[in-house]
Parts: structure tokens; sequence; C-alpha cells
């Protein structure tokens, strides 16, 4: 149900719309919610470049940025103004997947109005920059070039290294909040049959998973976040672990010291092993932040068009849209595309948390064996305050401390590899098979 604010035409979080383009951006299919909101007839879209509905605010070089991205085989998603043919305003969040012969964008109510507004601030910079170049008489070429660097700053700005960065970031936040304002796939009726009714059913499994999915991502998500937040206290750890090292390792004593000096070689070794894993460790959790971070987009990906495909299923059976067999043709090749990447993703993410957990498991082995050996080390040396040796002291001082902190971090890296991810991809194969198949009888 739409409404009106001033020059603002508002929708529902169920008012989901569509379009699809050919690879130069000609307008291919279209969904009733898209020609209503547009207030343009399906045949004046149909054809037409989707810049029909560009509104005049809205910078190049946020579409410069958008075409290079999908150029490069990578979805995309934007903030965005549109205006209609009657000339009122229409905010949506797109979301724009690469298909075979052309792009489908999906697009719906933007729910985070916080990041939404730092976008759109940052679009009303850039345009001005935009309007004063143009003003000088240069191309459309000169001024899209100009507005993505433009843009780009002003991205990094808000913590975003890429457009692409926040179409990972910004994905998963929208299509959570319009899940949780109720948008679910349309159960079929239990007098509905054929395969209508299979394509509703076999989409309900695969929202029910990746719901599973959502719920463990951002479990990994929090306790990564929790490692990173750890950064310091892990850096003054490896200090002292390094600076235990690095004394002992000074011990040339002579026959008497023998042991001493044979317990220092072995806490060096420790402290060596300890050391060198957790200054790994920064980049360890950066890679992981990264696949998390991919990982949740596709998922969120997967799901935005899985209630799509519902959606369009149940249209087949309202009859409230024309031509929806074609259109959910076009959804499920993004669906199957989106599902093939998934599955490479989630097992990088399960095998960099295996990793983590081991490498942290080696640290704490390590030091539980150095902390033996230095107590038996100071003792070897005169130590405990009756040595009068400043490095003897120092190592006593250091050890009584202790590395509370990495089992800390220990503790996290096992919480993250027991979580699992509850996901088939055979099964979910399948029954994208299953999709294919009832499609085929409708066709």
């Amino acid at each position: 149900m739409e409404s009106q604010i001033g020059y603002e035409r508002l929708f529902d979080p169920q008012d989901i719309f569509f379009s699809t383009t050919d690879l130069r951006g000609v307008i291919q299919n279209t969904n009733r919610t898209f020609d209503v909101l547009s207030r343009y007839s399906r045949e004046r879209l149909i054809g037409s470049p989707h810049n029909i509905v560009r509104h005049l605010d809205m910078p190049a070089g946020l579409f410069r940025l958008m075409w290079d991205d999908l150029q490069a085989g990578r979805p995309v998603c934007a903030y965005v103004i549109n205006r209609a043919v009657d000339g009122l305003d229409y905010r949506v969040f797109a979301t724009v997947v690469p298909l075979r012969d052309g792009f489908l964008s999906v697009r719906i109510k933007p729910m985070d109005a916080s990041t939404r507004t730092q976008v759109e601030e940052a679009y009303r910079r850039v345009r001005a920059k935009e309007r004063e170049l143009a003003a000088r008489a240069a191309s459309r070429r000169q001024i899209g070039e100009y507005g993505a660097q433009e843009l780009s700053t002003e991205l990094a700005a808000l913590g975003f290294g890429s457009l692409y960065e926040m179409t990972e970031a910004t994905l998963p936040r929208e299509v959570a909040a319009l899940v949780a304002a109720g948008v679910r796939v349309p159960a079929a009726a239990p007098d509905v049959l054929g395969p209508v009714a299979r394509i509703l059913s076999t989409v309900a499994v695969i929202e029910r998973e990746t719901n599973a999915l959502v719920y463990e991502l951002d479990e990994y998500m929090r306790l990564i976040v929790a490692m990173e937040a750890a950064h310091d206290s892990i850096s003054a750890a490896r200090g002292r672990i390094m600076r235990i090292g690095q004394l002992v390792s000074q011990d040339g004593g002579g026959g008497a010291r023998t042991r001493a000096q044979s317990l220092a070689e072995r806490i060096s070794e420790l402290s060596g092993t300890a050391g060198s894993e957790l200054g790994g460790l920064p980049r360890r959790l950066r890679s992981m932040h990264e696949a998390v971070t991919q990982l949740r987009f596709a998922v969120a990906l997967m799901r935005l068009l899985t209630l799509m495909v519902g959606r369009f299923a149940q249209s087949i059976l309202d009859g409230s849209e024309e031509d929806a067999v074609r259109s959910l043709r076009d959804l499920c090749e993004a669906l199957e595309s989106g599902v093939a990447g998934l599955g490479p993703v989630l097992r990088s993410v399960s095998t960099q948390v295996g990793e983590l957990d081991d490498a942290l498991r080696v640290v704490t082995s390590s030091l539980d064996r150095a902390a033996r050996r230095l107590g038996q080390w100071v003792d070897a040396r005169g130590g405990n305050g009756v040595s009068g040796s400043p490095v003897v002291d120092e190592v006593a001082s250091l050890a009584s401390q202790g590395f509370p902190e990495v089992r800390s971090l220990a503790q996290l890296a096992a919480e993250c590899r027991g979580l699992g991810l509850p996901y088939d991809e055979t099964a979910t194969t399948q029954r994208l098979a299953t999709i294919r198949g009832a499609l085929s009888e409708l066709s």
C-alpha cells in the first residue's frame, strides 16, 4: 500500500519489485509494483533505458561505480532515489545482479534509515561537485569518472573502502529488516497442487534453512568482532612473550648452570612459537572477517531472491502479475547463480575458523609449557627476589602476570569452531532442480 508525504511516494516493505535489462541497460521486464510506483505503463517501460526513472539529484558517479562492479561480474547494492513520471520521488534499496544476458534489479523499501541518510548526504555533496564540473562544459564521461572518484572518497569516510564493501555490509542489514517486518515466502494453500505448489513448498524449505544460517553467521561475526577488539591486549601479551624469550636467551651460564641453559633454550623456542602465531593473528582475523562478510552477503542475497521466487510463484495463482512465469525464470536464474557461489565461501569460512582455533591451541600449549620451565629457570638462576640479577627479576615479574588475554581469545576461537554452519549444499542443489522441473511444467 502506498502513501505520500510532500513530494515523496512511500510504499510498504511487502511491496518488493524488480526489473530486468539487457546488457546495455534497456528494460526487458518489470512487475506491477514497479509500474505503479513509477506511474509508467508496462508498455512504456519495456524497451526504454533504465535511466527513465533516474532522479536528477543522483550523482553520475554512483552509476559509474555500479556499472564497473557489474561489468566485473559482481552484484551491487545502492540506496537510490527515483522519480516517477508524475514528478514524485520514491526511495529504494536496489540490488542488481548479473544474468546470462543482462541484469536483474530487485528493489525494496530502505529500512536502515541511519545509513541511508549518511549515504544520501554524500550523494548531495558529490552531485554538487558534478554540477560545477558540468558548468565548465565537461563531457558526461568526464563527469561520471570524476563523480566516481569523489563518491569513493565519501564512502571511505563512512567506513566503506569501495561501493562493493558497502554492498556487502548493507544488504544483510536491509534484508534482515525486511524479514523482521514480516515479509516471508507465501505459504501454499492446502488445496493448491501442481508445479506452483511444489515451488512454494520448496522455497519455504530453503527460506527456513537460510534463516538458520543467518543466525549462525551473526554469531560468527559477534565472536570475530570480540576477537578483533582484543587486539591491543593481545599485542601486549605478545610483547611480554617476546621479551621473556629475549631475556632468557641471554643466559650464557657456565657448567654450573647447564640446566638453566637448557631451560632457556626451550623457553626461547616455545615463546618464539607462541609469539609467531600471535603475530599472524591480525592477518587471520582480517581474512576471517572478510570471508564471513562475503558469506553473510551471499546468504542475504539468497534470502532476498528466495522471497522473490516465492512471491512470484504466488502471483501465478492470484493473477497479480503479468508474464509471471517469465519473471520467475529470471529470478530462479539469479537464485541458482547465488547458490552456486555460496558453497566455496562457506567452506573457506569453516577452514579459516578451524585454522584459527588450531593456531591458538598451539599458542596456549606453548605458553603452558613455557610457564612451567620459566619457574624452573628462575629457581635455577636463584630468583624469587633474592638473585640480585635484573634479568632474572624482570623475567620473574613478566611470568607472574601470566597470559589471561590469550586464554580468553582461545575460548572465543573454540566457541567459533563449535558453531558450525547448517547448510547442506547437495540438498539445496536438489531443491533447485525441483524448482527448475516445476518451472518447465509451467512454460
